[in-house]
């Protein structure tokens, strides 16, 4: 697979799936491992970030998912404001545990278009798990921390910036 990449064909066999889950009204998929499906990997097109309780949880990188910067981005503002994180593979039983028992907070997309893009819910096996609206999301506060350096409203601490003349 090409999936570290940015390659056209990447986005190509999301539209089938993608088509499916819109008629059942949702917007996007989250993709899981192509080997048993028991991983949760990417949400259509972006990274995809799950929080669980006050921890920050993301797939590793690997040949079928892209090291975007946006996903680093996140990272490290997370660190920065010493947000629990890791970043390791997550089952999607694991996802549903989470949601039967109240823990999961939050699922968010990062990309480089949409820089944030916060999930209200999911399906799986056609049951619907749809997540809490919180008060002070990751998802909110990150892209609003993420857009003031962009547009350099903020201070830049991890070097990001650079002037272009």
């Amino acid at each position: 697979g090409v999936g570290a990449a940015k390659a056209a064909g990447n986005y190509g066999a999301q539209f089938y799936p993608t088509n499916l889950a819109n008629e059942k009204g949702f917007q996007q998929v989250i993709w899981t491992d192509s080997n048993k499906h028991k991983f949760l990997e990417e949400a259509g097109t972006m990274n995809v970030f799950f929080r669980i309780n006050d921890t920050l949880i993301t797939a590793p990188v690997s040949d079928r998912i892209l090291d975007g910067i946006t996903r680093k981005s996140l990272i490290a503002l997370a660190e920065k404001y010493k947000v629990p994180t890791e970043v390791r593979k997550i089952k999607v039983s694991e996802l549903i545990k989470a949601a039967k028992k109240g823990s999961l907070k939050e699922i968010f997309g990062a990309g480089t278009a949409a820089v944030i893009s916060p999930i209200s819910g999911f399906s799986y096996k056609d049951k619907v798990y749809d997540l809490p609206k919180i008060e002070n999301s990751y998802a909110t506060r990150f892209k609003k921390e993420l857009m003031e350096i962009q547009y350099n409203i903020a201070e830049d601490s991890f070097g990001w910036r650079y002037e272009v003349k």
